[in-house]
């Protein structure tokens, strides 16, 4: 299901599963502290801090935003020039969501852009969340899958992202239960977002299937920034997805700057030869790769690979580290068209 009605899997070409054409991650970012950091953090992003950017990306706080319309058409438009032909937008509500927006893309640039439902990580939840019940949000999350999102006849087409944090609260745990009961109720695909730097997806998995839902329509996120090989190792004998979505950041996040990321972030060799060890222990249709572009930096605009980053520079590298071209497609086109597939004709 994208923004624009019901199309086949075998239609979704090459597909971005884990991306945000618009975001709001303002609210997210802690206070900075200092005269030095507070002056930085009400900057705009240019050249003149970017390198700033690469050691804490939240110093500026308009980093954390991508809500110009000009740019993201353009950026989007580079994304289909080189191939692209499926979107996966897993922004929600609590983030700067908005699926008439999203649609009118879809439309002006013949791109199948799939819009996700839910809530994120604990921080960005709305006031009422303590008062809302897994009841009311399963319900919620089916009617903006069944009948549309926020009054319109747009349905989202996929659960997710859903929001953990470093430890899983309780209202996190609700939101998790509630996409459970939901997956199991429509088939579609669950998105969970991890904390970077934790192996909390062995909790995840087990609560979600607990409540119902498939494995094999589970993926975690987020798995390749401090990679560990046991652990998604794990993960994907638990039969699940898992998905290397941070293909273009390349950063080194300094813990003394109290920010969001708290370390490594992996290079996009070493998330290509990861890749190439699961292929090779057997794991070839349990991943997903992907952008997760969240901050102006990841943009053409502001310096960074853009959304094409994957076919243009990525795909190569592949090939470079023995990927074949078969094993590309699969990554790209057949895996996220087969997690999403809810089984409907």
């Amino acid at each position: 299901m994208t923004v624009t009605g019901k199309v086949g899997k075998d239609a979704l070409g090459w597909v971005l599963p884990h991306e945000h054409a618009f975001i709001d991650l303002r609210r997210l970012v802690p206070s900075p502290v200092g005269i030095a950091q507070q002056k930085l953090a009400g900057e705009q992003v240019e050249l003149r801090n970017f390198g700033k950017l690469m050691r804490n990306p939240y110093a500026v706080l308009d980093n954390a935003v991508i809500d110009e319309e000009d740019v993201v058409r353009d950026e989007l438009l580079q994304f289909k020039k080189a191939g692209g032909k499926t979107f996966v937008d897993l922004t929600l509500r609590d983030i700067g969501r908005d699926p008439v927006l999203l649609a009118g893309l879809a439309r002006e640039l013949d791109l199948h852009i799939i819009a996700g439902c839910g809530y994120y990580v604990r921080g960005s939840h709305l006031p009422d969340m303590d008062d809302r019940t897994v009841e009311s949000i399963t319900e919620e999350l089916l009617r903006e899958i069944t009948v549309g999102i926020d009054g319109t006849a747009i349905k989202a087409g996929v659960i997710g992202e859903i929001g953990t944090s470093e430890i899983i609260y309780p209202n996190e745990r609700k939101t998790l239960i509630a996409a459970a009961l939901a997956q199991k109720e429509t088939g579609l695909g669950l998105h969970v977002h991890t904390d970077l730097y934790t192996e909390n997806g062995y909790e995840i998995v087990d609560l979600l299937t607990k409540h119902g839902a498939a494995a094999e329509k589970i993926c975690i996120n987020h798995i390749d920034v401090d990679i560990r090989m046991p652990y998604i190792k794990d993960l994907c004998n638990l039969g699940v997805y898992v998905e290397f979505d941070n293909f273009g950041k390349e950063f080194y996040a300094d813990k003394r700057d109290r920010s969001v990321l708290r370390g490594l972030f992996a290079r996009d060799i070493e998330r290509v030869k990861a890749i190439k060890q699961l292929i090779d222990w057997g794991f070839l249709s349990q991943i997903l790769v992907s952008t997760d572009v969240c901050l102006k930096t990841c943009l053409h605009r502001y310096g960074g690979w853009g959304f094409d980053h994957m076919l243009t520079n990525i795909i190569p590298m592949m090939e470079d580290a023995g990927i074949t071209p078969r094993q590309i497609e699969t990554l790209m086109c057949h895996n996220p068209a087969q997690f999403m597939d809810n089984g409907e004709s």
